[in-house]
C-alpha cells in the first residue's frame, strides 16, 4: 500500500535565459508545474523538453537538472510520497488549465496545514489518474455498447441495431466484447434484464407485474420464468429475502 503524500515544501522558481538550474537530487518527491517558457530538463537517465502547461514529477534520490532556454517560470512542490508511489513522469494540463490551479492553490495556501493536505489530495488524485493510460478504442466501444444496453434493454434491441448505431458491423462488436470483456455482445445484453428486474424485487415493494412492465418482460410468468433460469430460484424468494 503506499502511503498518502505528505507536503514537505512548496514555492515558485523563475530564471531568464540560459540561468540554469544545476543537477541536483531531493530525498523526497519534486513535483514541478512550468508556467512559462522552454526548458530542457535531465531526469535521472531520461531527458525532457517542458512547456506551459508540462508537469515533471521526479521520484526521490533522483539527480536532475533544468537548462533555461527561454528563461522560465514554475511552481515546486516537495512531497513525503513512497518512491514507487504511482505517479507518472511527465504529464500535461488539460485545457481548463486543472493542474496549475492546484498547483497555485497549495503555493498560496501558508495559514492551514488542513487545506493544503486536502489541496494535495486532490492533485494526487489527478496525477494518478494521468498516470493510467487512455482506454484503447476497443474498450470504448464496449463501454459505449454498455451503456446502450442500460438504456435500452426493456425495448429488447437487437445487437445489429446497437452496432449500427455505434457506427460498427455486428461482427467488429462481436470481436470487440470477445476481446474485452470474453464474452458476446448478445450475452451481455441478455444479462441486464434480470439484473434490473432482481434489484427492484428485491429493494422494492412493486407489484412483479409492475416490475415485469418496467424491464420488457411480456408477463409475471415470463419474468418468474427468466428469475429461476438464472438464480435457481423464484422471485418470491429473493422477495422473501426482503423482509
Amino acid at each position: 500500500m503506499h502511503k498518502s503524500p505528505r507536503l514537505l515544501g512548496a514555492g515558485v522558481h523563475t530564471a531568464g535565459p540560459g540561468k540554469d538550474y544545476p543537477l541536483h537530487a531531493h530525498t523526497s518527491w519534486e513535483l514541478v508545474y512550468y508556467v512559462h517558457g522552454r526548458i530542457t530538463c535531465p531526469v535521472g537517465d531520461e531527458t525532457y523538453d517542458a512547456t506551459p502547461g508540462t508537469v515533471l514529477l521526479t521520484p526521490p534520490n533522483t539527480w536532475h537538472a533544468e537548462q533555461s532556454r527561454t528563461g522560465y517560470a514554475n511552481r515546486f512542490l516537495l512531497v513525503d510520497a513512497s518512491s514507487n508511489h504511482p505517479w507518472p513522469r511527465r504529464c500535461y494540463d488539460d485545457t481548463d488549465h486543472t493542474l496549475r490551479r492546484v498547483f497555485d492553490a497549495v503555493v498560496r495556501e501558508t495559514d492551514s496545514d488542513e487545506l493544503r493536505a486536502i489541496l494535495l489530495a486532490e492533485l494526487d488524485l489527478r496525477l494518478r489518474r494521468a498516470a493510467t493510460p487512455p482506454p484503447s478504442p476497443a474498450e470504448q466501444l464496449v463501454a459505449q455498447a454498455e451503456q446502450l444496453f442500460e438504456e435500452r434493454f426493456a425495448e429488447h434491441p437487437r445487437i445489429a441495431d446497437i452496432a449500427v448505431d455505434l457506427g460498427i458491423s455486428p461482427s467488429g462488436l462481436r470481436a470487440a466484447f470477445a476481446r474485452v470483456r470474453r464474452t458476446s455482445p448478445q450475452a451481455a445484453l441478455q444479462a441486464v434484464r434480470p439484473r434490473h428486474a432482481l434489484a427492484h424485487i428485491r429493494n422494492s415493494t412493486l407489484p412483479l407485474q409492475a416490475i415485469a412492465d418496467l424491464t420488457g418482460y411480456h408477463s409475471v410468468s415470463h419474468l418468474s420464468r427468466h428469475i429461476k433460469s438464472t438464480t435457481g430460484t423464484p422471485p418470491g424468494t429473493h422477495r422473501a429475502a426482503l423482509g
